[in-house]
């Protein structure tokens, strides 16, 4: 099953093969309910419902990477869930998301409002706080946003797929693959193959630019 095929009930049924606590189970459908909420009005460019996305990412995140701890798995899925929060929503207030998950653990807070970005003219604080962070589920997330981002990029105009493969290269990739200060360290190889995805995701897209501009 891919990313797009997801139903809350598929979502769950693997949720719960990794995840057996109660307490876990139960703040991964907090979260997917606020961001179902949160998004509910929200579309991509290829109108496709915003929430569709962010759950892509709790998906990858479930599904592509190698982590068997139920806390961290808790933490990254509702992280991702998270992690496309507009600052001026209700939920995205850091206080309230603090409320809501630091009982569980305070890192689902702090990976989402790392990851939450700020109003667009705010771009660059946006970077700069991304950036200056070193933990592994912000980075795995992160990856994982990136990656699905990149594998619906097709059906977007070409001036936006060179934008989002420029970006990834020079800015995402380098983040990503700066593993000195990652905490916790055991992370860095599930980072590192996100990343190798990512690349590939890349070279299939700028294999596509190519193709279409040689037909035109």
């Amino acid at each position: 099953m891919n990313e797009e095929q997801l139903s809350r009930k598929a979502f769950f049924a693997k949720l719960k093969e990794k995840i057996t606590d109660d307490r876990c189970v139960i703040c991964v459908e907090v979260a997917y309910n606020i961001a179902k909420e949160a998004h509910r009005r929200q579309v991509r460019d290829d109108g496709e419902r915003y929430f569709e996305h962010v759950r892509a990412a709790a998906w990858i995140v479930l599904t592509e990477t190698n982590i068997t701890d139920q806390l961290r798995i808790t933490i990254l899925v509702c992280s991702a869930l998270l992690h496309d929060l507009m600052e001026d929503t209700f939920v995205a207030r850091r206080k309230h998301l603090a409320f809501i998950f630091d009982q569980l653990s305070p890192d689902i807070t702090t990976v989402a409002w790392e990851l939450t970005k700020q109003k667009k003219k705010d771009k660059r604080k946006t970077w700069r706080k991304l950036l200056n962070s070193h933990r592994a589920p912000t980075k795995l997330v992160k990856a994982a946003d990136r990656l699905h981002n990149l594998r619906t990029l097709s059906a977007c105009s070409r001036k936006k797929i060179r934008k989002q493969i420029k970006e990834t290269r020079t800015i995402i990739l380098p983040w990503l693959r700066e593993t000195t200060l990652v905490e916790p360290a055991c992370d860095n190889k599930e980072i590192m193959s996100l990343a190798d995805k990512i690349v590939i995701e890349i070279e299939r897209l700028e294999a596509f630019l190519d193709s279409t501009r040689k037909r035109k």
